[in-house]
C-alpha cells in the first residue's frame, strides 16, 4: 500500500461519512454537532481535571492512592470497551475486506488499516486524555522513571484493542450462520452480565464480614467506655479502665493496619498476575522508583498484542481466501446427510393431554430454545436468584424469615413469573408468519391455547421451583409451608395464563427479529399491554387467601400442628378451584381465538 492507496481509502471513508450527514435531517445534524462539541469538551475537561487530581494525589506521598488513581480509569475503559464490543458484534471489520481487496492493495495492509480504524471510538477519546493527564502530573511532580510509564500506557491500549479485534473477528466468523450468530450474541451478553455480578457478590460478602466485625468492635469499645465513665477519677479502677481502653484502641489500630496491609498485598498480587493490572502496578512502581516492573509490563503488553494480531491475521487470511491448514495435509471431508437419532421433539407425547396439544407445546418450546431473546429474558430471574441467595446467606437473622413463611414462599414462587410475563402476554408474537399454521390447523382453538401455556410452563415452574428449593435450603421453612408453596406455584401460573391468554388475543404484537420489541404497535395495543401488567398483581391476590385464613385462625387461638396444616390444605383446594376455572376460561378464550384469528394473523404478518 503506497501513499496514493492510503489517501484513496481515507477519502472513501470521509465521503461515506459526509453522505450520511447529508442524508440526515437538520435536527440530526444539529444533534451530531452538539455531541461532537460535547465530546471535545469532555475530553478537555478530563485531561485538565486528571492533571489536577494527579498532582493532589501525588502530594500525599502514598503509593496506594497512586495505584487507585490509575486503576479506576483502567477498569472504566475496559468496561466501556467491552460494552462497545457487544453492540458491534455484527461487524467483523471496520470496512468490508471484499470491497477493499478489489483495489491493488495487499491483505496485510487492509488488515492493519481495519485494526487501526478501531482506535477511533468514544471510549478512547474519553479515557486516554485522562490517563495522559495523570502521566503529565507525574512528570510535573518529578516522579522518578515517570517517562517510562508512557510505553506501558500505550501498550495497555494496544493489548485491549488487539484482543478485542481478534475476538470480534472470531465472533464474526461464527455468526455467518444466522441462528448460531443469535446464540453467540445471547451467550456473550449473558456471560458479560454474569461477570459484572462477580464484584458485586464479592462486595456483598466482604462488606457483611467487615460490618459484623465493626459492630462487635464498636460494642466492645462502648462497654469499655462505659466502664471508664462509671469509675471515679484518681482511683486504681479508673486507671485500669483507662489503660484497658487505650490498649483496645492500640490493638484496633494495629488490626486495621494489618488488614490494610493484607488488602494491599492481595491487590498487588492480583495486579501482577492479571494483565489489566500491569498498568496500575507499573504506575505504583514508578512512584516508588522501581523501573523493572514498567519495562517488563511494556514488553508483556507488546508480546500479547503481537501474538493476538498474528492469530487474527491468520484467521482473516483463512476466512478471506478459503484456505485453512489441516494436520498432515488431510483433505476436507464433505459432511454427509444427517441421520435422525430418534423421534423429533414435536412428535413426542405428553401425559393427560391430546396429541395436538402436545405438538403445539413442543413446537413452542423448540421455538423458544432457538430464540436468543428468550434466553436473555431468563437472565434476569437467574441473576436475582443468585443475589437473593447470597443476601439471605449473609443475613445474620435469616432464621426469622421462617416466621413469614406464607409471604416468603409467595415471593420465591413469583420469581419464576418475572421471566414469562412479557412472553405470556404476547404468546403469538414469536410465531410471526408461522401463525398461519394454527389458522389452517384443524385443532380446536382452546387446545392451541393450552399448548401455548404448556410451552411456557417449564420456564415458570422451573425457575420458581428452583427458588423454592433454594429457600428451603437457606431458610428453615416448615415442611407444611414448603409443600403448600408448590400448590401455590402452580395456581399462580394458571392465574397468569388466563390473564396472558386474554391479552395475547386482544393485543397481539409482531416482534422484531432477534428482539422482544414490538413492531408497529398501536396505542390500543400498548394500553392493553399496560393493563395486563397492572392486572398481574391483582391476579395474585387469591394466593394470599390461605395465609389470611391461617392468620385469622391464629388470632382465634387455633395454632400448633393443626394451624400449620391449614396452609397446604387450603392451597391444594384452591388449586382445584383454579384449575376448574382455568378449563372453563380457556374454553371461552378458544372461541374468542376462533373469532379473532384473522385479526391476529393480520397483526403478526403486517410490516
Amino acid at each position: 500500500m503506497n501513499g496514493i492507496h492510503l489517501r484513496a481509502i481515507l477519502w472513501l471513508r470521509w465521503r461515506i461519512l459526509v453522505n450520511r450527514i447529508k442524508k440526515a435531517k437538520g435536527v440530526g445534524n444539529l444533534l451530531l454537532a452538539l455531541l461532537a462539541l460535547l465530546g471535545v469538551a469532555v475530553a478537555t475537561l478530563s485531561f485538565l481535571g486528571s492533571i489536577m487530581i494527579g498532582v493532589e494525589v501525588l502530594e500525599q506521598g502514598k503509593p496506594i492512592p497512586v495505584m487507585v488513581m490509575w486503576g479506576a480509569p483502567t477498569l472504566g475503559f475496559t468496561f466501556f470497551w467491552i460494552v462497545g464490543l457487544l453492540t458491534d458484534l455484527q461487524r467483523s471489520d471496520a470496512m468490508s475486506l471484499k470491497n477493499l481487496l478489489h483495489l491493488p492493495v495487499s491483505l496485510r495492509w487492509v488488515f492493519l488499516y481495519n485494526y487501526f480504524s478501531s482506535f477511533v471510538s468514544v471510549s478512547i477519546a474519553i479515557f486516554l486524555p485522562s490517563m495522559l493527564g495523570f502521566w503529565i502530573a507525574m512528570l510535573v511532580e518529578g516522579v522518578p522513571w515517570a517517562p517510562l510509564l508512557l510505553p506501558l500506557l500505550l501498550g495497555y491500549f494496544l493489548v485491549v484493542t488487539a484482543l478485542t479485534y481478534q475476538l470480534r473477528g472470531w465472533l464474526g466468523a461464527l455468526m455467518q450462520d444466522k441462528r448460531r450468530g443469535r446464540n453467540v450474541i445471547a451467550l456473550v451478553t449473558i456471560l458479560f452480565a454474569l461477570l459484572l455480578q462477580v464484584p458485586n457478590l464479592f462486595n456483598i460478602a466482604m462488606s457483611s464480614r467487615s460490618r459484623e466485625a465493626y459492630l462487635e468492635s464498636r460494642l466492645e469499645r462502648r462497654e469499655l467506655r462505659a466502664n471508664l465513665e462509671g469509675t471515679q477519677r484518681g482511683t486504681v479502677e479508673y486507671e485500669e479502665a483507662k489503660a484497658a481502653l487505650a490498649l483496645f484502641d492500640e490493638e484496633r489500630q494495629a488490626r486495621d493496619l494489618e488488614a490494610e496491609k493484607e488488602v494491599d498485598h492481595t491487590v498487588m498480587l492480583v495486579s501482577q498476575i492479571i494483565p489489566i493490572g500491569w498498568l496500575p502496578y507499573g504506575a505504583r512502581a514508578a512512584f516508588e522508583g522501581r523501573p523493572l516492573p514498567m519495562g517488563l509490563g511494556a514488553l508483556g503488553y507488546l508480546a500479547i498484542a503481537a501474538a493476538s494480531l498474528v492469530r487474527s491475521y491468520r484467521r482473516t487470511l483463512a476466512t478471506t481466501t478459503g484456505v485453512e491448514k489441516r494436520p498432515h495435509g488431510e483433505p476436507a471431508r464433505e459432511p454427509g446427510p444427517r441421520r435422525p437419532s430418534g423421534s423429533a421433539l414435536v412428535e413426542r407425547e405428553l401425559p393427560f393431554v391430546s396429541e395436538r396439544t402436545a405438538g403445539v407445546a413442543f413446537a413452542g418450546m423448540v421455538s423458544m430454545l432457538r430464540s436468543p431473546e428468550v434466553k436473555m429474558v431468563l437472565l434476569g430471574p437467574l441473576i436475582l436468584l443468585g443475589l437473593f441467595g447470597l443476601m439471605i446467606v449473609q443475613h445474620p437473622e435469616r432464621e426469622a424469615l421462617a416466621d413469614l413463611a406464607p409471604l416468603v414462599t409467595l415471593g420465591a414462587a413469583a420469581t419464576g413469573f418475572l421471566g414469562i410475563v412479557q412472553l405470556l402476554q404476547n404468546q403469538f408474537g414469536l410465531d410471526r408468519a408461522g401463525f398461519r399454521a394454527y389458522v389452517l390447523s384443524p385443532a380446536p382453538r382452546d387446545r392451541i391455547i393450552v399448548g401455548k401455556n404448556l410451552a411456557l410452563a417449564p420456564l415458570a415452574l422451573g425457575v420458581g421451583g428452583t427458588a423454592l428449593v433454594l429457600l428451603r435450603v437457606l431458610v428453615p421453612v416448615p415442611a407444611p409451608y414448603f409443600i403448600g408453596a408448590w400448590f401455590q406455584l402452580v395456581s399462580g401460573f394458571l392465574l397468569l395464563c388466563m390473564v396472558g391468554n386474554m391479552i395475547s388475543l386482544m393485543a397481539p404484537m409482531r416482534l422484531k427479529e432477534h428482539t422482544l420489541r414490538a413492531e408497529g404497535g398501536q396505542w390500543r395495543t400498548i394500553l392493553w399491554q399496560l393493563a395486563g401488567f397492572l392486572f398481574v398483581p391483582l391476579a395474585m391476590i387469591p394466593l394470599l387467601l390461605p395465609a389470611a385464613v391461617e392468620f385469622l385462625l391464629s388470632l382465634s387461638g387455633v395454632g400448633g400442628p393443626i394451624g400449620s396444616l391449614v396452609f397446604p390444605v387450603l392451597h391444594s383446594l384452591e388449586l382445584g378451584v383454579v384449575y376448574l376455572t382455568y378449563r372453563w376460561v380457556v374454553a371461552r378464550q378458544g372461541e374468542l381465538l376462533q373469532e379473532r384469528e384473522q385479526y391476529v394473523l393480520d397483526r403478526l404478518t403486517r410490516r
